[in-house]
């Protein structure tokens, strides 16, 4: 009986050391097509490296994060990235909405070229 008492003191106490994670789950918006979502952007942590892609609704999760404050980076093909900031407390899931804008281009620097090759072939 004082080994099985003891065990489970021993198992309490260890379970209150362990350090809790948080998560971070959110959503990838157009800004400029009325909020729809963004297919297969992708979304990172910077301070990690940890990377995912968002799901057909545009939403995306990072599980089992340490206590403290983490940057997205989230970025999607014509579109400008955008990076925020979220603090994550254990056992808590911040939610977040990042939305993006279309990347645009200046056409004032395009110059088109048109050049025509000679034939040189002789016959």
């Amino acid at each position: 009986m004082k080994q099985f008492i003891f065990s489970l003191v021993f198992f309490i106490s260890a379970l209150g050391f362990a350090q809790e994670a948080g998560s971070i789950s959110g959503n990838l918006l157009d800004v400029e097509a009325e909020n729809t979502p963004l297919l297969y952007a992708k979304v990172m942590i910077k301070e990690t490296g940890a990377e995912v892609l968002s799901d057909e609704n545009g939403f995306f999760k990072f599980d089992n994060l340490a206590e403290g404050t983490y940057t997205l980076v989230c970025s999607f093909t014509g579109y400008e990235t955008k990076e925020s900031q979220v603090k994550v407390e254990a056992l808590k899931t911040e939610a977040v909405k990042m939305y993006l804008e279309a990347s645009t281009v200046s056409l004032d620097d395009l110059a088109l070229v048109y050049a025509s090759a000679e034939n040189t072939d002789s016959k």
